[in-house]
Parts: structure tokens; sequence; C-alpha cells
């Protein structure tokens, strides 16, 4: 049985490298609270960013999109759910779908407030400081320090890849 941490809980996000313009523009990563639809509609202009038109020159077109593959639609935790609804969604449309699956580390950092030495309130501690100096704001904050701690974990995900269909 895992010790809960009392205190703030701070979420980071997973992704530890920059993504290239490219990487950037082909990927989209799903939340628990995007909606489906505007998801579906997003993913759409991203599909159409890197389908061809004919006589048509555009941006996503040049040497570096047109080694673009597929679009990338990513899902960690509860969200792997809404992924695959997605990934289906596409695959009903005529698209080719690859589904991954995997785990990956994140970082979990938890704020706790520091107590006071045995024997003394905060709230002693405190209404002291304001009757020697009320001006002094790093004082009191130092009484009511949080102190951080970080703990890793393993959490499921899911990647989609909607391969482009070009001519």
């Amino acid at each position: 049985m895992v010790k809960r941490i009392n205190g703030k809980h701070i979420k980071h996000s997973p992704q530890t490298k920059p993504l290239t313009e490219t990487q950037f523009n082909s990927t989209f990563h799903v939340k628990s609270s995007t909606p489906f639809i505007s998801a579906v509609k997003r993913i759409n202009k991203q599909l159409a960013k890197f389908t061809k038109l004919q006589g048509t020159q555009r941006k996503f077109q040049n040497d570096q999109y047109k080694r673009v593959k597929y679009i990338t639609i990513k899902g960690m935790g509860k969200t792997i759910e809404k992924t695959l609804k997605l990934a289906m969604h596409f695959q009903q449309l005529g698209y080719k779908v690859d589904i991954i699956t995997g785990s990956v580390q994140v970082l979990d950092e938890f704020e706790k407030k520091v107590l006071a030495p045995a024997g003394i309130d905060n709230e002693d501690l405190r209404m002291g400081i304001e009757e020697e100096e009320e001006d002094d704001d790093d004082e009191r904050n130092s009484l009511t320090d949080y102190e951080t701690e970080y703990k890793k974990r393993m959490v499921s995900s899911v990647e989609a890849r909607v391969w482009l269909q070009r001519e």
C-alpha cells in the first residue's frame, strides 16, 4: 500500500524533450477537459494541413513536412478511453490507424506546510512577528514555508497514429 502524502499536489507534464516544429504540428495531446467534437475538428485541420491539394503550394508541403507520415494522438491515465475513441472515429472515416500502448514515468510534486517547533503554535509565531515588524514579509513567509517532496510514478499511456492519405 502506498503512503498518502497530505499537501498540495502539483502536476508536471511528462514531456521532457522539446518538440521540433514539425513534431509540434503533427502531435495532438488529449486532456481530460478536451471535448470530443472539438478534438475531432482540430485533428481534421491537422490532417488537412498535410494533405496535398492539386495546384496549390502550402506551408506544410515543403521538404520538412513532406516527411510527416502520420498525425500522433497521445493520451495517458484517464484520457486513454477518449484517445481510443478518437482513433476509432478516424478509422471509421477510412484512415489507417495504429495503436501503441505503454507507460510513462511522471514526476509529482507535493507541497507540505513546515511544522512549527514543538510546544510553539504557528499562530503564536505569526502574532509575535507581526508585532515586531509588520513590513517584513520574508520572516512571516519563512514560518509558513512549504516543504517540497517529489515522487515518481508510472502512468499508462496510449499513442494513436492516424496515417495521412496522400496521393
